[in-house]
């Protein structure tokens, strides 16, 4: 984009001014490197000046439409005056000759950059047709651990999506397991699917989980730390499989 923007802008400097390629390139180079260098701090309180006074005035505020193409416009008349006044130090060039040039080289690479950055949002959206969270109970759910604690278990939730053709685009399933126990501060279990060698480790209040696909049910061992002070981790005990039995309230949400 850096040197888009460049040959871009000397191609503007040298149709309209009738400069050489090698004096519309210097110009085009220098006037990038003080609008990069200076421009981004300036234009960083430009835009916060801007929505200070705006904001409040929108329906969306800072996401507002109208917020996005004022960026556009703020940005792009911002980088023309900066670009124009080192140029004039440089080849001392009046204000209404250097104008038209830098502002044509500029629109047409803010035009560019809005576009190339609309065909990618638009090849995002149509690439995720759908989104889907899919919800399983536990069975059973209460569980009497090894420590003389309770565990509680709760419904447990999958979110995929899906492209166009119904191919999940999710190479990894979350599947998010939400849980409460006595005493939280205690590591004294852990969940694992069935199959898998290793837990992966455990947080606060909920177990998360790879999985690979869904299906109506999904098996859980619960692996709990063996009582045995001298064995604890080392050895811990499998006490029970939970079945995770998909349920029929799933949530589709199409995104195009």
């Amino acid at each position: 984009m850096v040197f888009l923007t460049i040959g871009v802008e000397a191609f503007s400097i040298m149709a309209i001014m009738k400069y050489s390629w090698k004096k519309s390139l210097v110009a085009a180079v220098v006037g990038n490197l003080v609008s990069g260098l200076i421009g981004s701090f300036v234009m960083m309180w430009a835009m916060l000046f801007w929505h200070t006074l705006v904001d409040n005035l929108l329906s969306n505020a800072t996401f507002d439409i109208v917020n996005w193409m004022a960026t556009y416009v703020i940005m792009c008349l911002g980088s023309v005056a900066l670009e124009i006044m080192a140029i004039q130090i440089i080849f001392k060039e009046s204000l209404r000759k250097l104008f038209v040039p830098f502002l044509v080289g500029n629109l047409l690479t803010y035009s560019f950059i809005a576009y190339n950055i609309y065909v990618k949002s638009v090849q995002e959206e149509s690439s995720q047709v759908k989104k889907e969270k899919v919800f399983y109970s536990p069975t059973p759910n209460t569980f009497d651990l090894l420590d003389d604690t309770k565990l509680l278990i709760y419904t447990a939730r999958a979110e995929t999506e899906y492209d166009k053709d119904g191919i999940i685009l999710t190479k990894e399933i979350p599947l998010e397991i939400p849980y409460e126990e006595e005493f939280p501060e205690y590591f004294n279990f852990e969940l694992r699917l069935v199959g898998d060698k290793y837990a992966g480790g455990i947080e606060n209040g909920r177990k998360l989980i790879r999985l690979k696909n869904l299906s109506d049910t999904i098996n859980i061992v619960l692996e709990q730390k063996n009582p045995n002070p001298n064995v604890g981790w080392k050895e811990p005990i499998c006490t029970d499989t939970i079945n995770f039995i998909k349920r029929a309230d799933y949530v589709l949400i199409q995104l195009s």
